[in-house]
């Protein structure tokens, strides 16, 4: 029996050592093979850590690009902001230039119009004095329309209306014994802004004399004196001095201002 064994024994020793021999080139070559692509693994791996730095490196170049591009935007939206306010500003300035013409021409023209001898440098001058002329025609105009009103009172009178006008003169003779120094506006220049007054030197008006023009019980506003007459008086309007919404007209009274207050 221990003989047997020992056979057997043998035999799987001489079985073994054979597929061990037979298996051993087997088993180094798949050794190598697998070494060898252990190596290769390791080489692609290594590429691979080399390539993912690369990555993470471009990434960062990617975020700092994308940072700059959007500053850039930025820039080139205000930029373009900047362009169009100014594109704005400019129609605006031509615009305006083209309006300033207008009015640069519009006042040549009418410098070119004005009447043989008259300039700038006299303008004030020859303006007072075309006020005096029109207010001497005015003045003239007023006496003629004084006439009429005055043959329209005799006609009155002629048809049985002198009671009334015995009543109108009472009255106004009342009015200048209440007050000796009032006045009357005559006639009103809207366009050269002066008044004629029926009242002059006869009625102690002098150069230094302060005028209120008055409706009612209303002041209506103040008058500068430009000429004074032996009856009549030339003043400007104090433009500042009217009340909101009021206008001098003729019939308006016109009072020192000294005695009114």
């Amino acid at each position: 029996m221990t003989k047997i064994l020992f056979l057997l024994s043998a035999v799987v020793m001489a079985l073994a050592c054979f597929f061990s021999y037979t298996n051993r080139e087997n088993f180094i070559k798949t050794r190598l093979e697998r070494h060898e692509t252990d190596l290769k693994i390791g080489k692609e791996l290594t590429k691979l850590n080399t390539l993912a730095g690369e990555i993470v490196e471009l990434k960062g170049k990617i975020s700092v690009t994308n940072d700059e591009l959007n500053t850039e935007k930025e820039r080139f939206n205000q930029a373009q902001i900047k362009q169009r306010n100014a594109i704005a500003e400019f129609e605006r300035a031509t615009i305006d230039l083209e309006k300033n013409k207008g009015e640069f021409a519009e006042y040549k023209k009418q410098l070119e119009a004005l009447p043989k001898g008259v300039s700038i440098e006299t303008i004030n001058e020859d303006i007072n004095k075309l006020k005096q002329g029109i207010a001497t025609a005015e003045g003239e105009a007023q006496k003629i329309t004084e006439q009429v009103m005055a043959k329209e009172g005799d006609i009155k009178k002629a048809n049985g209306q002198l009671e009334d006008i015995i009543e109108r003169i009472a009255a106004r003779k009342k009015s200048f014994e209440r007050n000796s120094l009032t006045a009357t506006v005559l006639a009103v220049n809207s366009d050269w802004g002066f008044v004629v007054i029926d009242g002059g030197q006869n009625k102690g008006i002098t150069a230094d004399t302060k005028l209120l023009v008055t409706r009612g019980q209303q002041t209506i506003g103040k008058l500068n004196i430009l000429t004074i007459e032996t009856s009549k008086t030339i003043a400007n309007i104090d433009i500042k001095s009217l009340r909101s919404g009021l206008a001098i007209a003729p019939g308006d009274r016109v009072v020192l201002e000294d005695l009114y207050q």
